[in-house]
């Protein structure tokens, strides 16, 4: 029997919180038989399951039940995983421990789906998950879930549902991101070990899986479509790269970013996104030889979200004695103030304070959302969609020290037809005249403020862009805004001034 090593998802390990929606039958299970079920698992999982899709109509409302209830209740067994010795995943032992690793999620769905009379069973692969570095190993590392609904055959990883892995602490936290999601998404990042598995017209090879970058299902979700002209996982560049994507639908905001692979540092500068209605164009480059990250961020524009981890340093320094103020002040109750300070734990090895999640603590996460909102926190969490490495080549030295790119706003994020002709630039000189272009369906008015004023951009009558020649005055910022209604302008994106 081969030794199965499973991919824990760890892409850009944050996420947000209150963004999907568990069954609330999953709190419901009689407290006799759900502590049975830990004690006793084969005698009373049928009893589980019957409570758990008691009233409920239809096999895929069956087993989402299913799967939200296991990520409810099993944590990931980081310590196994780290360990390198995978052990006792029957359904059984997950149960009894209450944790598990990829393996065990799997066996016990199986398992849950048979009692639930539907069709269901594990499939080993390989993933773009926790520790991938763009090659497959020599044995598979992950385990996930087929399930017949009706004719068709649907995917489910319960795994990558239940929570993610930062540095080596499990942290809980719900999805449905890799439930139900087509065979043709789910392909970008989850490879079978048996080609059938696949469930594709025209199945992919193991080669084609490693070229292509990680895209998570939430990429899919947030409408977006892969063109023609794609990153590879590793993606060598001799100068600026862009890629093309589809984008349907409207209230998507989009940024993107690249960071330092070893230290993790963000790169200022180094990144572009240009909107149209239907697409976006993701401008890519590297300051120098070492490798990065590139990664593509979205989230829905009206939506607050909220980051769940904040660094030891600003939870302790900046938001804990905010929260007490704001208590002294009498802002908040004690009980507000209580379930915030209960609400978030400690991992002194990763440098991080994560929020302890429970989605049906009504109470608790009201309270959270109030504080983060009096506190003035940023409530536009946006969330990794694509991700893929990128260096330079050995004819490019890179950009060098100083950004290629301006410094984006939400409101450009979330811009649906609007580009930047000139200055693509990260920074200007004082004293220098600037022509500043830009096309703009979203406003009604662009500005400019070069010297501490706002100096409005003409309309050229021909193009329909936005232009003007400006001098740069003495300020550290030449900040560029929009407006809808020539009365009200919010900034788009900003140049730093040498």
């Amino acid at each position: 029997m081969k030794k199965l090593f499973c991919a824990i998802l760890a892409i850009f390990a944050s996420a947000s919180i209150f963004a999907a929606t568990m069954n609330q039958k999953v709190r419901s299970v009689p407290k006799d038989i759900l502590e049975k079920v830990f004690s006793q698992p084969k005698e009373n999982l049928p009893q589980l399951v019957k409570s758990l899709v008691n009233g409920v109509s239809g096999e895929s409302a069956k087993v989402k039940v299913l799967h939200d209830w296991i990520c409810d209740n099993i944590a990931y067994d980081t310590d196994m995983y780290f360990s390198g010795r995978v052990s006792d995943q029957d359904y059984e032992s997950v149960l009894k421990k209450k944790k598990g690793v990829c393996a065990g999620y799997t066996n016990l769905m199986s398992a849950m789906c048979y009692y639930a009379g539907v069709e269901a069973f594990g499939v080993m692969g390989y993933s773009k998950g926790f520790g991938y570095a763009g090659k497959l190993g020599k044995q598979t590392d992950h385990a996930w879930n087929v399930v017949k609904i009706g004719s068709s055959w649907k995917l489910v990883d319960v795994t990558w549902d239940a929570g993610y892995v930062d540095w080596k602490t499990w942290i809980k936290h719900y999805s449905d991101e890799w439930f139900f999601l087509p065979p043709e998404q789910f392909i970008y990042s989850h490879l079978p070990e048996k080609e059938e598995y696949q469930y594709l017209k025209n199945p992919i090879s193991a080669e084609q899986f490693v070229k292509e970058p990680y895209v998570a299902g939430k990429f899919f979700r947030y409408g977006f479509s892969l063109g023609k002209n794609i990153p590879d996982y590793t993606t060598i560049i001799s100068g600026e790269a862009e890629f093309d994507f589809g984008l349907s639908g409207s209230g998507v905001s989009v940024n993107s970013l690249i960071h330092d692979k070893n230290s993790g540092r963000n790169v200022e500068g180094a990144s572009w996104i240009t909107r149209s209605p239907s697409s976006i164009a993701a401008k890519f480059d590297v300051p120098d030889k070492k490798d990065y990250r590139a990664l593509l961020f979205a989230k829905k524009t009206a939506e607050v979200r909220y980051s769940d981890r904040f660094s030891i340093g600003q939870f302790e320094g900046q938001i804990v004695p905010g929260v007490e103020k704001l208590f002294a002040e009498k802002k908040i109750t004690k009980v507000e103030y209580e379930h915030f300070m209960g609400a978030f734990f400690k991992v002194d090895e990763n440098g991080f304070y994560y929020q302890s999640e429970d989605l049906f603590a009504t109470g608790r996460n009201n309270a959270i959302l109030k504080i983060f909102k009096l506190l003035g926190m940023n409530p536009d969490y946006f969330e990794p969609v694509l991700d893929f490495v990128i260096k330079a080549d050995d004819s490019y030295d890179g950009f060098g020290s100083t950004g290629k790119y301006p410094y984006a706003y939400m409101n450009y994020d979330s811009a649906t037809n609007t580009r930047l002709v000139s200055p693509a630039a990260s920074s200007l000189k004082k004293g220098e005249t600037v022509r500043f272009e830009i096309v703009s369906k979203d406003f009604s008015g662009i500005g400019v403020s070069v010297a501490g004023a706002l100096e409005r951009l003409s309309k050229d009558p021909k193009t329909g862009a936005f232009v003007g020649e400006l001098t740069v005055g003495d300020v550290e910022q030449v900040v560029v805004y929009g407006t809808k209604n020539g009365k009200n302008y919010s900034g788009l994106w900003f140049y730093t001034v040498e």
